[in-house]
């Protein structure tokens, strides 16, 4: 594939920005976290310390052991959704030291934010939706999340399978890709930029460290076969959450799924309107909603500006929203989850069986 670049930018974009930053000033406000952020921060802290010690040293029943699995997995989530992405995309704090530590938060839960900042930051929101580029929608062909990718017999049945393979994406993470992405060197189609010795060492240090509570220290106090049951349920649970949301945001009815032109390479449209036309909405008005997914309901928004803290999406919506109809350009927003469900449920299904695109 030709390198892939986007045209100019036009009066959208820059429309955009001054109205999103005149926001800002009017108000003296800093674009990184705030008291919201810290506070939320002290929360999740305390119930994933507070959910680990009781999984660990107090359960001592299956339901106990259930219960505490699933608060745990909670903890992971809401760390990932939370204080992970704001670290890794640079808007929790304006030190860009205090960033990298909320970033390594994800190293601490099993990922790795040095894949997670080529995959994510650098992959994902600069090539939203394209095939061959985006490493979100690449399944190996398990499933087919954009109409440019070949239909195969089992994808008529995605919409029925789709949701348990969901589930399999963190213990995934943890056990085989990560590995396979930092000794083979690439993301997908994508090269990997050579690790430093020391990004290496802490690679292999992080992973130690994980494994170390997750596994060997709980085996001091549970049985093998529990320690790997209660194991695998939290990843289930976590993988399925994470994935779920990461489809709602791009692969719904609604949102696009440009070419390139094979010629030259370049994109039709210029980027801030390309994220928004290959990305949604959903769940706008549901505040617990946006607390617990960390402002990814808001995912427009992030896409345009996710080097500012996910506490100022829902002001920011509105200043997004009347640019796009200024300027014609398509926003696509869910009112539920429950709709942005059922709009990913009926892409999936459609994609299963149409060869050509939708």
């Amino acid at each position: 594939m030709k390198k892939v670049t986007f045209p100019a930018r036009v009066g959208f974009r820059r429309t955009l920005n001054q109205r999103v930053n005149r926001y800002f000033e009017e108000r003296a406000l800093a674009k990184t976290g705030d008291w919201r952020m810290f506070l939320k921060t002290g929360i999740i802290s305390v119930w994933l310390v507070s959910s680990y010690l009781a999984l660990v040293f107090w359960a001592d029943s299956f339901l106990a052991a259930a219960l505490t699995s699933f608060a745990l997995a909670q903890g992971f989530v809401l760390v990932g959704f939370n204080i992970m992405h704001d670290g890794g995309h640079g808007s929790y704090f304006a030190s860009a030291r205090g960033n990298r530590i909320m970033a390594w938060t994800l190293d601490l839960i099993g990922g790795s934010q040095m894949l997670w900042r080529q995959k994510h930051n650098i992959l994902h929101h600069t090539y939203t939706n394209i095939d061959g580029l985006d490493d979100d929608i690449a399944t190996f062909g398990l499933l087919r999340l954009s109409p440019e990718q070949p239909r195969r017999p089992w994808h008529r049945f995605q919409h029925v399978y789709a949701f348990f393979l969901y589930s399999l994406l963190t213990i995934t993470w943890v056990t085989l890709s990560d590995f396979r992405k930092l000794f083979s060197g690439r993301i997908g189609t994508s090269a990997l930029p050579s690790p430093s010795p020391g990004q290496i060492l802490a690679f292999v240090s992080a992973k130690l460290l994980y494994f170390g509570y997750a596994l060997v220290l709980p085996l001091f106090f549970h049985p093998l076969l529990h320690v790997l049951i209660a194991f695998i349920f939290i990843h289930l649970v976590v993988g399925f959450t994470l994935s779920l949301v990461f489809q709602l945001a791009h692969t719904v009815e609604g949102t696009d799924f440009p070419k390139p032109d094979p010629a030259t390479g370049t994109m039709t449209s210029e980027w801030a309107i390309h994220e928004v036309e290959t990305t949604a909405n959903f769940a706008p008005n549901n505040r617990l909603a946006t607390w617990y997914l960390g402002g990814l309901n808001f995912q427009i928004e992030h896409h345009l500006f996710s080097s500012i803290c996910h506490v100022h999406y829902p002001a920011i919506c509105a200043i997004v929203r009347r640019t796009c109809a200024e300027f014609q350009v398509a926003y696509t927003s869910y009112p539920t989850v429950r709709s942005a469900i059922a709009a990913h449920y009926r892409f999936l299904r459609e994609l299963g069986r149409k060869a050509q695109p939708v």
